[in-house]
C-alpha cells in the first residue's frame, strides 16, 4: 500500500538567495533516484518556476483554487522527471488564499498524496501570512539562506516565526552560494547556536544542517538557457552538492530531526 507523500515546504527569509533554482534541481535529483515528486509553485502572484523550466502553462494554481481548472489540467511534467503545479505571475489580486481556497486544500492534498512520494511547496520569500500558510502544510521545512549577512538575519527571523507556530516541526538548513564547505558548516553551526540560545522554548530547536550548495557560475548560465543544471552539467560542483542533498533528504525520511 502506498504511503501518503511527505510534504516539504521550502522557505527563505529573503528573495534572491536561489531558493527556486535549488528546489527545481533538487526535485530533479530526487526524481533521478526514482522518487515521484510534485513541486507546487506556491509563490502566489510572483511565481517563476514555469519560466525556469521553459514551460507555458495554460492553467495555474490560482485557476485550480478558484475553480477555473481541474487538477489534471493544471499539473505539468517537466524536463527534470518531476511534475509541477505552476503558480501565476503578476497576479496581485490572486496573491492570497481565501477561505474557500483554503477549504479546497485538504481534498486536493489527499488526491496528490496518493499519487506522489514527495510534494514540495516552493513558497515565497519572507514570513507573511501566505508563506506561513504553506509552511503549515508541510510536514517539514527546508530553510535556505546564503552567507550574505542580511540573508542570515532574515533566515533567523523566519526561523523565529516558524518556531512560534510549529515548535517541533523538523527544519533542515541549506546554505546556498557558498564559497567553501567549511565556511558553510561554520555559518550553520553559528546560526543553530544562536537559535538554541535565544529561541529554545523548553525543548531543543528542531533544526539540523542538511548541506551546502557552492557558488557555481554554471547555475546562472543554466537559468539563462532555461535548463536544469543537474541534468545538463551533472558533474558541476553545484550539481554534485545537490545530489548529496537529495541523498540526505531521502535518508532523513519522515523522522523528527531530534530523533536522529
Amino acid at each position: 500500500m502506498h504511503s501518503p507523500a511527505r510534504r516539504l515546504t521550502v522557505l527563505s527569509g529573503k528573495g534572491g538567495v536561489g531558493k527556486t533554482l535549488v528546489t527545481a534541481n533538487l526535485a530533479a535529483a530526487l526524481a533521478a533516484k526514482g522518487t515521484r515528486v510534485l513541486v507546487v509553485d506556491a509563490d502566489l502572484g510572483l511565481a517563476n518556476l514555469d519560466v525556469i523550466l521553459r514551460l507555458s502553462p495554460v492553467y495555474t494554481l490560482q485557476d485550480l483554487l478558484y475553480g477555473r481548472a481541474a487538477l489534471d489540467e493544471t499539473i505539468l511534467p517537466t524536463q527534470g522527471g518531476f511534475d509541477i503545479l505552476p503558480g501565476g505571475s503578476a497576479l496581485a489580486h490572486d496573491a492570497s488564499l481565501t477561505p474557500t481556497a483554503r477549504d479546497l486544500w485538504p481534498t486536493m492534498l489527499a488526491t496528490l498524496q496518493a499519487r506522489y512520494d514527495l510534494i514540495v511547496f516552493d513558497a515565497g520569500a519572507g514570513i507573511g501570512d501566505i508563506v506561513q500558510a504553506f509552511a503549515q502544510m508541510g510536514d517539514e521545512i527546508l530553510l535556505l539562506t546564503t552567507p550574505e549577512p542580511t540573508a542570515l538575519l532574515d533566515a533567523y527571523a523566519t526561523l523565529k516565526v516558524l518556531l512560534r507556530h510549529s515548535p517541533t516541526k523538523p527544519i533542515r538548513l541549506i546554505i546556498n552560494q557558498t564559497v567553501t564547505l567549511p565556511a558553510s558548516q561554520a555559518l550553520a553551526t553559528h546560526l543553530m547556536t544562536v537559535a538554541t540560545r535565544f529561541l529554545d522554548a523548553g525543548h531543543p530547536v528542531p533544526m539540523t544542517y542538511m548541506g551546502a550548495v557552492p557558488l557555481d557560475p554554471l547555475m546562472a548560465s543554466s537559468v539563462a538557457r532555461q535548463q536544469l543544471l543537474f541534468l545538463n552539467h551533472p558533474t558541476a560542483p553545484a550539481s554534485l552538492a545537490i545530489a548529496i542533498l537529495a541523498k540526505n533528504l531521502l535518508e532523513a525520511g519522515a523522522l523528527p530531526l531530534a530523533a536522529r
